[in-house]
């Protein structure tokens, strides 16, 4: 098994901080990281890669993107908080072989990126297309993303005004609904929590109240060390306890009796990406995607199907003899994927097609995430929704490539 490598995006001023390597008369670049130590978490060897190879303390922010391949590598976003730039501490400096080459730490215009011989190449990819769409917005909002957000739309309605926010790595859109369409609340709900190799994403659609939404984040929430504890394990272990874990929480009695004393119920659909795996966990009519080229040109895009009678709550799938939900596991494809999840508001806006998954996907086609996710909700807010939309996406690039028939 390969080396587990850690890195940092630093980003100022529209110019990204990278190490300029000039080797057997060739030049190319490098983003700062480097091998994850024993004892050393992922967090811990980003901070120490800088020091060492930019000569700067860094605050790290949230992972930026992650990719398997030798070992894991994770890459995340940080600030610079002190040092002298360009003072590398690292034995790569100390070095006198002249066969090592020359090191330098710099400044990189991002306009300049897609002209340069940049690695790795899977961190780039990512770095090249945000700075090619909107990355320069983006970068302004960085600063203020978290690795965690739990809302219920009967805190913040968003009623007619859209909003799109980054929490870690996934980009939320939010739209409480038309007011001169007789919208006059919020009912939706969602849980986003951020990984060194994973994303927990949750949305709900509640009906008759917001509570039963605010109901099930709390049990995540109370419940958050717990299942962060199994995200945390090897891929194959995680994604095995895991199923098992988050259906106990839902078929636990004293949670069920909450049900019963909350008032209305709600649909729920719950994401997980671990590594190059999705696995998903559906009550009722919320949709998820997971977008790849492979995948849309087989008619694969949606991953679970929609169904109006299941709900959490009030009226609980859960008291039920046998309860009824569906679930899945996804091996994400060699590329980028982007996931989303999305409450019903979307699929069933009024002088739309978005019913339609290729039209959802066509919406979201060669932009960036967020640049997408603004295209759907302004879409819907001229077409006059009434009822609340909720969309969580983001990407995740993999290096490997996907599981092949043995025929070709």
């Amino acid at each position: 098994m390969g080396r587990n490598r850690a890195g940092v995006i630093i980003i100022q001023d529209d110019q990204i901080a990278l190490i300029e390597r000039k080797r057997h008369d060739e030049t190319y670049y490098v983003i700062p990281g480097g091998g994850v130590e024993e004892n050393e978490t992922f967090n811990q060897a980003a901070k120490r890669e800088a020091l060492e190879e930019l000569g700067v303390d860094v605050c790290v922010k949230a992972l930026y993107t992650s990719f398997q391949f030798n070992g894991k590598h994770f890459y995340f976003t940080a600030e610079i908080t002190g040092g002298e730039f360009g003072n590398g501490t690292g034995s790569e400096y100390q070095s006198s072989s002249h066969k090592q080459g020359t090191y330098k730490a710099v400044w990189i215009p991002l306009d300049e990126l897609n002209e340069l011989c940049i690695y790795p190449e899977a961190v780039m990819s990512v770095l090249v297309a945000d700075a090619r769409r909107n990355l320069t917005e983006g970068n302004r909002e960085t600063e203020e993303r978290n690795d965690h957000l739990s809302w219920v739309g009967s805190k913040d309605p968003y009623l007619d005004k859209p909003n799109c926010t980054l929490i870690g790595k996934v980009w939320v859109g939010r739209f409480g609904g038309d007011l001169t369409a007789g919208q006059v609340k919020n009912e939706d709900g969602c849980l986003i929590w951020n990984g060194a190799d994973w994303e927990l994403a949750i949305v709900l659609d509640a009906h008759k109240s917001a509570s039963s939404a605010a109901l099930i984040i709390d049990e995540f929430e109370q419940n958050q060390s717990y299942l962060t504890n199994i995200l945390a394990k090897e891929t194959a272990e995680a994604m095995m306890v895991l199923p098992n874990a988050i259906l106990a929480l839902f078929q636990n009695e004293a949670f069920k009796q909450k049900c019963r004393d909350v008032e209305g119920e709600t649909a729920c659909l719950i994401a997980v990406r671990k590594d190059k795996y999705l696995w998903w966990f559906s009550v009722g009519d919320c949709l998820l995607f997971l977008m790849h080229p492979e995948l849309e040109s087989l008619g694969e895009s949606v991953q679970n199907h929609r169904s109006f009678y299941e709900w959490v709550g009030e009226v609980n799938t859960f008291d039920a003899t046998v309860p009824c939900y569906s679930t899945g596991t996804k091996e994400l494809r060699k590329g980028n994927n982007r996931i989303l999840l999305t409450t019903d508001g979307l699929l069933e806006c009024p002088h739309t097609n978005f019913y339609l998954p290729e039209q959802v996907v066509a919406m979201m086609k060669d932009k960036s995430v967020r640049k997408g996710l603004q295209l759907l909700l302004n879409e819907i807010q001229v077409k006059g929704v009434r009822d609340s939309t909720t969309i969580l996406a983001w990407d995740q690039f993999i290096l490997e490539e996907g599981t092949m028939p043995s025929d070709i």
